[in-house]
């Protein structure tokens, strides 16, 4: 027994690349969960950043204050536009999970200390996104109401019982400026601000679409990963090297096991939202052209990833653990475990590059967004791109790993 365990002991100390997945990677995995899930929060450049759309139709100083404000706060990405056609347009498209639109006579409102014509259009498919919003802009435009309607009813007062003319008044507040103290908001005060959802009826439940689509891409990783195990398992039965003795190309076989990966990914996609459909009442007619061109493009994204991992790989050990941690680690950042806005800036970023934030992306805009199909190429696109670049990279490693083995 004890020579049976030192002698596999022996062989797993021998396969570098197997130790350090099992030692080193994990190490990595477990600082990557302790960022996303709000370690080291006290570091405000490391919290979460949600971005916000501004667009000033007012042009004023108050205006000019608020923006300027909004632009300093901590957590806050601000993006100014000019036109708010535009701005309700990146919030409908998902681009951004909300725009704040500064209307017109904003400047006279916070003179007079009527109400502000602000309105704040938001994505209800991001419900995490705008209740972090809200309570960052509550603070700011609610003490800005606050003082504003004060100092209009300190004024009002003024010229009412001493018979003060307007400029009067305002000279005798500015001295007493220094003495006053901001009006703050009272428990369960209404936002200063308007609300509006950026669009209206909807025909599905935005968490039955994160259900169907981050379960989905996360499930179907693993699925194409297992596929491509099939390398391994054809090279130590000794099938690989039938085939290559066989009148076909090496290449020919790398593609002939992902067009395989692909065609069951595709099955697997589609009963996926099938059973939603029948199960939960998802809505599948809504954009069928867009949703065959995602599942096509999940499909070969997700099976160019198995291909590579059993590429890049030497033993099946290798391969369980890299694709394990890789999956994982994907699906994590990319959105499938929570949502990307409670993630620190640099995995934001790191975000755009897996194939689950592009794939949940594109069937949020068909499901929730109700775009059409040339609103989700550019979803599309891009998980044909890591597709190509995935192939293109496992290609060499295809013919010196696998072939030489074989």
């Amino acid at each position: 027994m004890f020579r049976i365990a030192l002698k596999d002991l022996l062989q797993f100390s021998r396969d570098r690349r197997g130790l350090m997945l099992t030692f080193l990677l994990p190490i990595g995995l477990i600082t990557v969960f302790f960022f996303m899930f709000g370690g080291g929060e006290s570091d405000t450049e490391n919290g979460p950043v949600v971005s916000l759309v501004l667009c000033d139709e007012d042009s004023s100083a108050a205006s000019t204050e608020l923006r300027s404000q909004l632009d300093s706060m901590a957590g806050l990405r601000l993006d100014v536009v000019s036109d708010t056609d535009y701005a309700r347009e990146l919030v409908a498209k998902g681009k951004r999970p909300a725009s704040l639109l500064i209307h017109p006579g904003f400047g006279d409102s916070v003179a007079s200390g009527g109400q502000l014509p602000l309105e704040l259009v938001y994505d209800a498919g991001r419900p995490m996104a705008f209740g972090i919003l809200t309570q960052l802009l509550y603070g700011q435009i609610a003490a800005l109401a606050g003082e504003s309607q004060g100092k209009a009813k300190a004024r009002k007062q003024l010229m009412a019982q001493f018979g003060m003319d307007e400029e009067t008044a305002n000279a005798v507040m500015d001295q007493m400026a220094g003495e006053e103290t901001e009006a703050t908001p009272s428990a369960g005060t209404a936002p200063p601000f308007q609300t509006q959802e950026v669009m209206g009826e909807r025909n599905n439940d935005f968490t039955l679409i994160q259900s169907v689509a981050g379960t989905a891409v996360m499930l179907l990783l693993f699925s194409v990963a297992s596929m491509g195990a099939g390398l391994m398992t054809e090279r130590e039965s000794g099938t690989l090297r039938k085939l290559l003795l066989s009148p076909i190309r090496p290449d020919a076989v790398l593609f002939g096991k992902l067009l395989a990966a692909v065609i069951v990914a595709i099955g697997q996609l589609m009963l996926m939202f099938v059973f939603a459909a029948l199960a939960f009442g998802l809505d599948l007619a809504q954009n069928i052209p867009g949703l065959l061109l995602m599942i096509l493009a999940t499909a070969v994204a997700c099976a160019s990833l198995g291909t590579f991992l059993a590429s890049v790989c030497r033993t099946r050990k290798q391969l369980d653990g890299l694709s394990t941690i890789i999956i994982l680690l994907m699906s994590a950042i990319g959105g499938s475990m929570m949502p990307v806005v409670f993630m620190p800036p640099f995995l934001q970023k790191m975000a755009v590059g897996t194939v689950n934030f592009w794939a949940i992306d594109g069937f949020y805009d068909i499901y929730w967004r109700n775009l059409g199909l040339t609103d989700v190429l550019d979803n599309a696109g891009m998980l044909f791109g890591i597709a190509a670049v995935l192939i293109l990279i496992s290609l060499p490693f295809f013919r010196r790993n696998i072939l030489r083995l074989a």
